[in-house]
């Protein structure tokens, strides 16, 4: 759920090594952008989210640097908006994230 004219985070992306160094670049862009809003991709620092006996979980206690895509609604727009972003990470796996979003 959004707030018109409030940015709400989609989606982050990061790729690391077992050091938790970076492994290379995660390119993000937007396929369909939505109607009533803008999707805005640029580099963040978070920390990641790997699941417990994940060989990188103990990453999740550094900030990392990676991707990430924001979604803002058009002020004083209400109702259902959509976007579509693809994610491509350094070796070449590829994601595709349809997000359906309801402003309110």
């Amino acid at each position: 759920m959004a707030v018109a004219g409030q940015p709400l985070m989609l989606y982050r992306a990061w790729n690391l090594n077992p050091d938790c160094s970076a492994e290379g670049r995660v390119t993000m862009r937007v396929v369909s952008s939505p109607q009533h809003g803008r999707v805005s991709i640029g580099n963040a620092r978070y920390f990641p989210e790997y699941p417990s006996g994940h060989p990188r979980h103990h990453c999740n206690q550094r900030r990392v640097s990676g991707m990430q895509a924001t979604y803002v609604a058009q002020r004083g727009y209400a109702g259902p908006d959509h976007a579509v972003i693809e994610i491509i990470f350094p070796a070449g796996r590829y994601l595709r994230r349809s997000f359906g979003i309801m402003v309110r």
